[in-house]
């Protein structure tokens, strides 16, 4: 971080509505974080629908509640009118694994418009106001491979039908469709109690939920209830344990969890990707 920026007044904040910020006033500069505060009557579970939108097309996606639940099990400070949105891996152990992520918004990377769309239900004369961390792009040898990676984030809602082992649908999970490199899998659960990954053919983490969760302790994360993580980077680097199903990595891949009873889940993803592979 090497300034922190004030964000232009959000458009359209309203007790029912879309609420609007063009962030162009960054094109320039890498994007580490957004800190967002809430005033009026305005929680974050009143944010339905929080879209970060690159050249117009959907690079991240989550709600309020979603994204506070991931920003406490990475080990965010609890506040509840301050919501983050943080491109970067703050808890992670090497250089690159902390930026990794981060939007480089220069001239280089193609971005030439950037908008965040905040959809707003059931609130009272609501407030919103933000800043950004930015720092200035680089040109360092040792960060080329990573500097114009985007940590996208997509959901997917899913029905589990009821109690068993299901194959769920990550989104961008097939390599036949091109396939993703993920940082990490949120799936918001009340019932998830076991998680399996395989790639051609081959079960490669299998873990009930309370061995997944211990391991996760030991590396400083902090388990929330309703959210179950598939977290290969856990240990704070990147290099070999990103899970790659992209096309010409594996030819296969399938990511299952086990329930205890039906119910209506939301699949989040973190992935590792350049924009020229949305």
């Amino acid at each position: 971080m090497n300034k922190q920026i004030a964000l232009d007044a959000f458009q359209n904040v309203s007790n029912n509505g879309v609420a609007i910020n063009d962030l162009n006033k960054l094109l320039g500069t890498v994007l580490e974080k957004l800190t967002l505060t809430l005033g009026g009557t305005f929680t974050k579970a009143m944010m339905t629908s929080i879209q970060l939108k690159a050249n117009g097309k959907v690079i991240w996606e989550t709600s309020g509640s979603r994204l506070d639940a991931q920003n406490l099990y990475n080990g965010f400070a609890t506040d509840v009118t301050i919501l983050k949105l943080d491109f970067m891996d703050r808890k992670a152990i090497t250089v690159n694994a902390r930026q990794a992520g981060a939007l480089d918004l220069s001239a280089a990377s193609g971005i030439t418009q950037l908008r965040l769309e905040i959809s707003i239900a059931g609130a009272t004369s609501p407030t919103l106001i933000g800043f950004a961390d930015v720092s200035p792009p680089t040109a360092d040898p040792a960060e080329k491979d990573i500097r114009f990676l985007i940590r996208r984030k997509h959901a997917a809602t899913y029905v589990v039908g009821g109690s068993g082992e299901f194959a769920l649908p990550v989104p961008h999970l097939d390599p036949a469709g091109g396939g993703s490199n993920y940082t990490r899998i949120y799936l918001h659960s009340a019932n998830c109690t076991k998680i399996k990954t395989v790639r051609d053919g081959i079960t490669e983490h299998e873990l009930l939920k309370l061995q997944n969760e211990a391991a996760q302790k030991d590396n400083f994360k902090a388990p929330q209830t309703g959210l179950t993580v598939f977290d290969p980077v856990q240990t704070g680097t990147l290099m070999g344990n990103t899970w790659d199903t992209r096309k010409g990595v594996v030819g296969s891949a399938t990511f299952y969890g086990t329930f205890s009873a039906g119910e209506t889940i939301v699949i989040e993803t973190e992935e590792l990707l350049p924009l020229t592979a949305y």
